[in-house]
């Protein structure tokens, strides 16, 4: 019994460590602790903002002590559980199990990185990012760098990452470290075998996986949180760029009639307010668009059952996502159509014929009849003529069951004021990505509460809440966005929605 109770106390903490540091901050040096003792840290990332940096010289000392060198402040304390170290007010330091009394307080741990194919290390736009079977993810962005920022209670998960056309790589959390992480996907090839044996007919696999959407997709209400980011740039200078987190109630996919409610949960927004005036007409998109994209709630004509004659399909390839095999179907108008339609891409799994996926957008030769269609408010002095309108749409696997994940557009214009020379260059892009999902205790917004269909999101006022935005999940903006950001940082507004709710 004695000798028991003497390894349960032999912990991490008193690893004996030689350091010496010099001008270092706090969190730096607990970074650095953590390679050379093979551990990891969690604790909250308010805790020693505003601590002085320290210098430190130890030799052969327990790691305990010096963590109370580093770290003095009397109302703190250090629990060790295998290789984590959880630091914690004394208040929540007790016998209980540290699951039910230390991780409520943790707040968040962020992990970072890039995802790019092997073996010529090319980005991946949009990869999939999440925590194996558990509603918490994201995605990556342009550059394939992601963000994703969890609580302390998933330190035993595993973090999936997942691509169209390559095979999953999985890593456990416990062994992910507080540098970014560069992450590499191996191309998946499909035997030829398995092409020929799973050959069919685009259109008939298209009427089988809409006819599955009841099958395959959630029949009860889900709460979802979701990450939103909108920008208007003109000329490629940024003018107004938005990111929020919104509250979605998403109705049945049994019901197509129900409609879905958004609620804001916080924003911030910036301006170059020397650049405003500029704007003489409205762009449509946003939220309501992005809400619009779940194709399989509210089907497009390419996948509405009585406009598909309208339409060529080609089934294109197959190839794999999420360690499955899907079909891919390219479509395309049909020549000499009264109307413009779109034109993209399709993607099926091949073993239940789940949409998981669609890319889409106008053909360009008649982006021009499309005009009034994007404008929400002009004058009969400008001239609008779209030349880009492209969309994407994606769906995360849980528990059998297909969720909205990802909705992307980018449309871009060509705006001409009969009173000026020159014409400008417009472009606008909005995204949202699904951070969590809840499917217990689903609420459903007052219709108060909610963002009217209408809103033009960039114009509404709020007040920016400096307390949040360290604490969710987000997609990183693309270098040029911080540079812009940094450009204007003079004179821009911070505007957020909504106040901390506790749910």
């Amino acid at each position: 019994m004695i000798h028991l109770n003497l390894t349960a106390q032999n912990t991490i903490l008193n690893k004996k460590l030689s350091l010496n540091y010099s001008n270092i901050s706090i969190d730096d040096a607990l970074d650095s602790i953590a390679k050379k003792s093979s551990c990891y840290f969690t604790y909250n990332s308010d805790l020693f903002k505003s601590r002085n940096h320290i210098n430190l010289v130890t030799k052969n000392q327990e790691l305990n002590d010096i963590l109370r060198i580093i770290i003095p402040d009397s109302t703190l304390n250090f629990h060790a559980d295998g290789p984590h170290i959880v630091i914690v007010p004394v208040k929540y330091d007790s016998a209980k199990n540290i699951s039910q009394t230390i991780i409520p307080y943790i707040s968040y741990r962020n992990i970072s990185g890039k995802i790019a194919a092997l073996p010529n290390k090319k980005a991946l736009p949009y990869a999939s990012v999440g925590i194996r079977g558990k509603h918490i993810g994201t995605i990556s962005n342009q550059d394939g760098e992601f963000s994703l920022t969890i609580s302390s209670d998933h330190i035993t998960d595993t973090l999936v990452f997942s691509y169209v056309g390559y095979k999953n790589t999985e890593i456990p959390i416990s062994k992910i470290t507080n540098e970014p992480i560069q992450i590499s996907l191996k191309e998946d090839f499909i035997s030829l075998q398995e092409v020929i044996i799973r050959n069919n007919d685009p259109l008939a696999l298209l009427h089988a996986a809409v006819n599955k959407i009841s099958e395959n997709y959630p029949q009860r209400p889900t709460n979802l949180t979701s990450f939103y980011r909108e920008s208007v740039l003109k000329n490629s200078r940024y003018m107004i760029y938005l990111e929020s987190v919104l509250d979605i109630y998403k109705t049945s996919y049994s019901n197509k009639n129900l409609k879905d409610r958004v609620k804001l949960f916080k924003s911030r927004k910036i301006y170059d307010v020397t650049r405003l005036d500029t704007i003489s007409f409205k762009l449509k998109g946003g939220i309501q668009a992005c809400m619009q994209l779940d194709i399989a709630k509210n089907l497009p004509e390419f996948l509405d059952p009585e406009f598909m004659k309208f339409f060529h399909y080609r089934l294109a390839d197959i190839s794999t996502f999420n360690n499955n095999s899907v079909y891919i179907i390219e479509f395309e108008p049909k020549p000499n159509l009264e109307t413009p339609m779109f034109k993209g891409k399709i993607f099926i799994e091949t073993n239940n014929l789940a949409i998981i996926r669609a890319e889409f957008g106008y053909e360009r030769n008649r982006l021009s009849e499309l005009r009034n269609q994007f404008i929400v408010k002009g004058n009969a002095k400008t001239k609008v003529k779209p030349l880009i309108v492209n969309y994407v749409i994606g769906y995360r696997k849980i528990n059998e069951k297909y969720y909205f994940n990802h909705a992307l557009g980018n449309l871009k214009f060509k705006v001409k004021n009969k009173k000026k020379f020159f014409s400008n260059n417009f472009s606008t892009s909005f995204e949202m990505a699904t951070t969590n999902m809840r499917e217990q205790n689903v609420v459903k917004f007052k219709y108060r509460e909610t963002i009217h269909p209408s809103t033009i999101f960039s114009n509404h006022k709020s007040t920016y809440d400096p307390n949040f935005w360290g604490d969710k999940n987000y997609i990183q903006p693309e270098e040029n966005i911080k540079d812009a950001l940094k450009r204007i940082s003079n004179s821009m507004q911070q505007i957020a929605l909504g106040e901390l709710e506790e749910k």
